[in-house]
């Protein structure tokens, strides 16, 4: 699952960066121009959250009508500005990128070539907890920068909830949690 989670490199325009996303396959390197989003310690943990997630499910309401019904995805994805929808084609062989800010679409990237075999999700696989999903890392990690919440599909069917950020110190990493926010295992780089 690692061609879906490449840790957000230099900033680039937003097209740019979602076409070499789709190179590498799907990415949380976001499509996002934004230097990423610091919470300090005394910053409410709910309130200003450090990423977009109240855009996810109408981005994806949004996409699904403009495409006539459900949609199968590799990776979606929150930057603290918009979000990522990487769309699976009927075979799940390619995948299209829609980015999703200012409350509109924009027109999709050319398909690309994904690894066989990638896992997909739909709607109704996501069940996070938009409210409280970031708390426990906001209390964890108060002086990193948050730069993506990703939601990817899972072998067997379901999704995966992934939080990409970067220490005070410059080091990206990857931390899985469940709907609920609630920390899995150790973090991943």
């Amino acid at each position: 699952m690692n061609f879906f989670r490449r840790i957000v490199g230099a900033a680039a325009v937003v097209a740019t960066a979602a076409m070499a996303a789709m190179v590498g396959g799907c990415s949380s390197s976001a499509s996002d121009t934004t230097p990423g989003s610091s919470v300090g310690s005394s910053v409410g943990v709910t309130a200003d959250l450090p990423l977009r997630l109240e855009l996810i499910r109408p981005a994806l309401a949004a996409l699904e009508a403009k495409l006539g019904g459900s949609q199968h995805y590799f990776e979606v994805n929150a930057t603290p500005t918009l979000v990522n929808l990487f769309v699976a084609n009927s075979d799940n062989t390619q995948a299209t990128a829609y980015v999703f800010t200012a409350g509109a679409l924009s027109e999709p990237a050319a398909p690309e070539q994904v690894k066989a075999g990638a896992p997909t999700f739909g709607v109704a696989d996501i069940a996070y907890d938009e409210a409280h999903v970031l708390d426990p890392v906001l209390v964890e990690l108060p002086e990193s920068t948050y730069r993506v919440f990703s939601i990817v599909g899972v072998a067997n069917g379901g999704a995966a909830y992934l939080i990409t950020m970067q220490s005070a110190k410059g080091g990206d990493f990857q931390v899985p949690v469940k709907p609920d926010g609630a920390i899995i295992g150790q973090a991943q780089k």
